[in-house]
């Protein structure tokens, strides 16, 4: 069933004719693969792969937020290496994306070191390198002096453990549950599924370029039915409703107290969201967002929130289990790189500690690449501080400096008689409902406030 073509790869589909839906592929052990590669991407560079093969189906309010970094002054970051940490992030899995998949799917930037120029400037125990040319050392002078990796720390990169290998055949269903391919399995999947007649069954095998791999991880985010609406309806929209985008059995919220705001101003007529308001700190906590692993973010909004997304929750958690992945301790020792900010509303969310590098010609030390100071702490935020955001229902940010409400109200033609302003105090619960509708719809801050309306008010004692 391999493809010919080395930049694709196969599937065999078996379809029930008479729905015109697939029933369950066939896979081999190159596409499990690769799906279990995506799900360490960040969400910000699954942003730019979906972006890069122009998928129709854009991945939630993703792709506003990341275009948002993009299109926001240097000027709004605490350093220029802030913004470049947000449109290309880093991950603590790289070295696993470096394993040689059959399809190429990492198109981030590759990972920088960079030093000064002046060998002689150091520590007290060694010198400083930096991901980021942009980094000053310090002596003050750019870190833009670029420098191989084995070179620098003169340590050779551990190869990957590939846990796949071998010719294994996998089942896949419609909404991405997976599962071994057994002999005899597949008669019992039929069974199970009420089909009895195998002349209405239709076989198909499908080649899968990145293209269409990029587009089933795009659709996977929304659908139930991903295999059907990728490779028989070809459908290029997929609509959410509101009410799946509050979790069930919600916690008892944990805002009280929580210093970040947000002040949304909507229409009373329709109650339809005209912007939101806010400062410095709910812009960082949208912004992180972008750095956090795409299988990490499905485990804390299972673990956290009970939430689901589209079938790739199913498909993270059968992957697990084939594969016996326990959850790393990485919520415990970071699953962000070092000095990457983590949101204080999701306290399972943390980055790595800096490592100190022994060379034979002394330390090596990672610099802070958000702290315009040189220091050893890692800084917290990328924005800086006191500076105010207007932000939309699908999360287009811009600065206040360059649009107001105002200008909003004007657009849309709303008389001030009916705006009607309310402040949300933003927790864990509000945090996961925010990341839960960044990844899989295009209406955040409405499931924000369905989720703020709905809770109970608590009586006086």
């Amino acid at each position: 069933m391999a493809s010919e073509d080395p930049t694709k790869v196969s599937i065999k589909l078996l379809i029930d004719q008479e729905s015109n839906k697939v029933i369950i592929a066939e896979a081999g052990s190159d596409i499990v693969d690769i799906l279990r590669s995506l799900l360490k991407f960040p969400l910000g560079n699954i942003v730019r792969l979906i972006g890069k093969h122009q998928c129709l189906q854009r991945a939630g309010c993703l792709n506003n937020l990341y275009n948002s970094v993009e299109n926001l002054s240097l000027t709004s970051f605490r350093t220029d290496a802030c913004k470049s940490m947000l449109l290309n992030p880093r991950s603590i899995y790289e070295d696993e994306y470096s394993k040689k998949l059959k399809l190429y799917m990492d198109f981030s930037e590759p990972t920088g070191y960079f030093l000064c120029r002046t060998y002689l400037c150091s520590t007290k125990t060694g010198r400083w390198f930096s991901h980021y040319e942009t980094s000053r050392c310090s002596c003050g002078k750019l870190m833009n002096n670029p420098t191989d990796k084995d070179e620098l720390l003169h340590i050779k990169s551990n190869a990957y453990k590939d846990e796949s290998e071998g010719e294994s055949m996998f089942f896949i269903t419609d909404d991405l549950r997976v599962m071994h391919g057994l002999p005899g399995d597949l008669m019992n999947i039929l069974l199970n599924l009420g089909i009895n007649n195998v002349c209405q069954i239709e076989e198909k095998v499908v080649d899968i370029s990145s293209n269409e791999m990029s587009n089933l991880l795009s659709h996977s985010l929304f659908s139930k039915t991903t295999l059907t609406d990728v490779f028989l309806r070809k459908q290029s929209t997929m609509f959410v409703q509101q009410s799946m985008l509050v979790a069930p059995n919600v916690k008892e919220r944990t805002e009280k107290d929580s210093k970040t705001r947000l002040k949304i101003m909507l229409r009373k007529s329709d109650r339809k969201i005209l912007c939101g308001e806010a400062n410095e700190d709910f812009v960082d906590l949208l912004f992180s967002f972008l750095t956090i692993p795409l299988e990490s973010a499905l485990q804390l909004l299972g673990d956290k929130g009970n939430f689901t997304v589209g079938s790739i929750s199913n498909l993270l958690k059968d992957l697990d289990t084939i594969f016996s992945i326990t959850k790393q301790n990485s919520y415990l020792n970071g699953i962000l790189p070092p000095f990457y900010s983590c949101p204080i509303e999701l306290s399972s969310i943390c980055s790595q500690p800096t490592k100190l590098f022994q060379t034979p010609y002394g330390y090596l030390k990672e610099l802070d690449p958000k702290s315009p100071i040189l220091d050893n702490t890692n800084s917290r935020g990328y924005i800086k501080k006191k500076s105010l955001f207007v932000i939309t229902d699908d999360l287009v940010v811009k600065s206040l400096s360059s649009v107001s409400s105002f200008s909003l109200l004007k657009e849309t033609g709303t008389p001030l008689c009916d705006v009607e302003q309310q402040v949300i105090s933003i927790g864990e619960v509000e945090a996961l409902v925010l990341l839960r509708a960044c990844i899989c719809s295009s209406s955040a801050l409405s499931a924000l406030l369905n989720l703020y309306v709905k809770q109970p008010k608590q009586e006086p004692q």
